[in-house]
């Protein structure tokens, strides 16, 4: 399977690092990395940490490669919400806080509801779109919003850094995501959104 001009798709590839092609993961790093290093740069202080998240980003790839869903599931999803993971696991246990919560110990398939790779592809064609509709949130919104993301902190750990009711907190947490899931469908071509 080729994306388009002799270019392997990132599942084509996983495919391959499935059978331990290590020129393979090479590829998949050299696409992804970049990208992974600026998100966790993001949510970490230092360079050296953002690397280490990406490095085991790719390790945790390699070891579960096989298992890997081949029934659209996104390689580049996946890559992205690990790589966000373990750089708030570090920054949350470099901050004394507890360990967030795991709703499964398998990796793969408490992803399963993520958008298959022809979703990724447009909203990667429409990432300027997308920029947009994230600036379009309110700011309180975005503030809870960038808190759970970047930071990984829990409902109750916003409205105490915030000085908030919980429920305030809650209230704005699901209207951003209801705000961004109506938006999504715009930016995916599958609704029509005066943006």
């Amino acid at each position: 399977m080729a994306v388009g001009d002799g270019v392997a798709s990132s599942e084509a590839l996983l495919a391959r690092v499935a059978e331990h092609d290590s020129s393979a993961l090479g590829e998949l790093y050299t696409r992804f990395a970049p990208g992974l290093l600026g998100m966790a740069l993001n949510i970490l202080p230092d360079r050296a940490s953002a690397a280490e998240v990406v490095e085991e980003t790719f390790v945790r790839l390699w070891n579960v490669a096989r298992r890997f869903p081949r029934d659209g599931a996104s390689v580049a999803a996946w890559l992205a919400l690990t790589a966000r993971r373990l750089a708030v696991d570090m920054r949350r246990a470099r901050q004394r806080l507890p360990a967030l919560p795991r709703t499964n110990a398998n990796e793969i398939s408490e992803y399963a509801w993520l958008p298959g790779p022809e979703e990724v592809a447009r909203i990667e064609e429409r990432r300027e779109l997308l920029r947009k509709v994230l600036n379009q949130l309110p700011k309180a919104q975005r503030m809870v919003l960038e808190l759970v993301v970047l930071e990984g902190c829990t409902e109750e750990e916003i409205a105490a850094k915030l000085g908030e009711p919980l429920g305030r907190v809650q209230s704005g947490l699901r209207a951003g995501m209801r705000f961004l899931r109506h938006r999504l469908r715009a930016v995916l071509g599958t609704w029509s959104a005066n943006i």
